[in-house]
This record gives C-alpha cells, sequence and structure tokens, in this order.
C-alpha cells in the first residue's frame, strides 16, 4: 500500500489486480489508496472498493461507514458487479494472462466432471458444442498455467505430456513477460 501511494506503478497495479481477484484485504487497502488521492464520496472509487472488502468481510474495513447512494448510483454499481462477473468468467476462457497451481488443478477436476457428464448426453449437437467448450477452457487453463512459469502457450499442442507438466512447476514470483503473479 505504501509503495503504492509513494506513485510505485507496479506495486499499484499488483495491489488492484489482488483486490479485482476478491482478496478483501487488498480491496481495503485500494480503497484508503483511494480515499487518499481522491476522496471518499459515496460515488467514489474509495466506496465501491471499501463495500467489497465489508461483502468478503474484511474484518477492519466493517469499521468505516458509507452512507447510502442514490438510486441511480446503486443499479450502476449492481450493474459493474454483473459486468464483473461476466467478465470473471470469460477470463476463464482467456489464452492472456497466469493461473496458478491451485486453480489449474480445479479448473482441469471440472473440466474432467464436465467431460465426463458430456458423454452422457444423448443429443449429438448438444454433445459436440458442450465438448467443444470444454475443451477451450482446459486449453486456456493449460496456456495461463504454462504461463505462470514463463514457459510458452505453444506446449500445449503437445496434449497430455503439457497438462501434466503444467501441474507441477512453481510459478514465476512477481511479473514475468506474461502479466503479474495470481494469488
Amino acid at each position: 500500500m505504501q509503495d503504492a501511494s509513494q506513485g510505485n506503478k507496479g506495486a499499484f497495479k499488483e495491489l488492484y489486480s489482488y483486490a479485482g481477484s476478491g482478496d478483501a484485504e487488498a480491496q481495503y487497502y485500494l480503497a484508503l489508496y483511494y480515499k487518499e488521492k481522491k476522496g471518499a464520496g459515496t460515488d467514489s472509487d474509495y466506496a465501491y472498493w471499501l463495500r467489497k472488502a465489508k461483502d468478503n468481510g474484511y474484518i477492519e474495513a466493517q469499521n468505516y461507514t458509507i452512507s447510502e447512494s442514490t438510486t441511480k448510483t446503486a443499479y450502476n454499481n449492481q450493474e459493474e458487479d454483473s459486468n464483473a462477473s461476466l467478465k470473471k468468467l470469460l477470463m476463464k476462457f482467456s489464452f492472456m494472462g497466469r493461473i496458478n497451481r491451485t486453480e489449474y488443478i480445479i479448473s482441469f477436476i471440472g473440466a474432467v466432471i464436465l467431460i465426463l457428464a458430456v458423454v452422457n448426453v444423448e443429443d449429438d449437437i448438444v454433445r459436440r458444442i458442450l465438448q467443444l467448450v470444454a475443451d477451450v477452457f482446459i486449453y486456456s487453463q493449460c496456456v495461463r498455467r504454462l504461463h505462470d512459469f514463463g514457459a510458452s502457450g505453444w506446449y500445449v499442442l503437445i496434449p497430455v505430456v503439457s497438462w501434466i507438466f503444467a501441474a507441477f512447476p512453481k510459478g514465476d514470483e512477481g511479473e514475468n513477460e506474461y502479466g503479474v503473479a495470481p494469488k
């Protein structure tokens, strides 16, 4: 937080990344950063990130109060939240960025379960569409995991080897050529 408030763009980018991924403590400190830089109005970035930190159960954030917003602002925040959820879902199918080992393994298990469920679908067209969704999902997750430890995503073209290999190495600390380190 101190590095971010002193103008360190890398520290701010990391703080913002953690806050955006749902880290309540990072959301709280980002709220304090915005309060210091831009003020604490009800429609401010401060209020937005403080609400997020409260929603995620961060204890220190519970001590702060924010006066209620207008209906229009509440509607805009609800719309932002639904857009953020859609963005988060679509990011699962992105070939850009990085994910950690835990997210990769959970994603892989989820894809295997989906593929096993797809086998029981009787409609051929629906089965093929679901299989395509599962394939794109698992390939995108594998590429993002390969990016985490600095490997090219093109290794995904060696299917089984890259899927297994992606599960074991520790990711690079900090930032690499594919983005900032995931939480």
